[in-house]
């Protein structure tokens, strides 16, 4: 267990940082925020749709004072980290598929990415399952873009993939319910359709699946209680009418992030 020291040693490195370091304002030929991806606990099913295999994964801002990014913004890895990619053959054999060329982009803000590749790149291997893990301490950058009146600086992206990154991992390690609860439910989001709505027979499946793994995730019965509770309410919710079951979830689960991103916020100005 780290001392209370460690805590402070972020809080004042956070503060130097955030001295040294103007708020710009903010303009739409901006670079976007870099954001911390939440590590998993659970493996996370990855789905190929039309030649294309993603997933999505939870995401935090790191820097409040830039815009959000648009939909498909483009993102990559910074540094040496790298997501997981796990290939399971019908014959149980296991392949590692990190080296693949992968593309990241924003899907719902700064609360979640999709991690994508051509689903191409795996036909040497036959038909196979796929799964990804999210280790601890990976951020993404946001692609440069073109005339740019406030890119991300070198300066930028040391701060925030460093100081800031580690309190956020901090303050997400500290809140099991909601990290494990927008886990539960990111679990479930991944196994219904990118697009339209999931059958009848694909819901019933889902939310099986959904009961199987919260019973042995080995989470809190807190978290557990609280993405019950959303899954009940969006199954049920989403019988009928325009709304999906993968969009209701999404929105619950950019609810849960969102509070997680606004106990980071509030702690990284206390530090300034």
């Amino acid at each position: 267990m780290k001392s209370p020291l460690f805590g402070q040693k972020i809080i004042r490195t956070i503060a130097f940082s955030i001295a040294l370091s103007p708020l710009f304002a903010v303009s739409t030929a901006s670079a976007p925020q870099i954001m911390a991806i939440a590590s998993t606990d659970l493996a996370v099913p990855i789905t190929c749709e039309g030649g294309l295999c993603s997933v999505e994964l939870s995401a935090i801002c790191l820097q409040e004072h830039r815009a959000s990014p648009t939909v498909g913004t483009a993102y990559y890895v910074h540094g040496d980290n790298r997501f997981e990619l796990i290939g399971t053959t019908n014959g149980g054999q296991k392949i590692t598929l990190s080296h693949l060329d992968i593309k990241i982009e924003s899907v719902r803000g700064h609360n979640a990415i999709k991690v994508g590749f051509r689903e191409v790149a795996l036909k040497k291997y036959g038909p196979m399952s796929l799964q990804i893990s999210v280790p601890k301490n990976i951020s993404v950058v946001p692609l440069p873009i073109a005339n740019d009146v406030n890119p991300q600086t070198d300066a930028d992206i040391e701060i925030a993939t460093g100081p800031y990154r580690q309190l956020a991992r901090t303050m997400i390690d500290e809140d099991t319910q909601k990290r494990n609860a927008a886990e539960l439910l990111n679990q479930t989001i991944n196994r219904l359709p990118w697009r339209g709505r999931a059958t009848d027979d694909e819901r019933a499946s889902v939310k099986a699946a959904y009961d199987g793994i919260t019973a042995n995730s080995g989470f809190s019965s807190p978290a557990k209680d609280n993405a019950n509770a959303v899954i009940e309410e969006c199954y049920n919710r989403t019988r009928a009418g325009r709304l999906t079951f993968r969009q209701c979830l999404g929105s619950w689960h950019d609810r849960l992030i969102g509070k997680l991103n606004t106990k980071y916020w509030k702690q990284l100005k206390a530090g300034s």
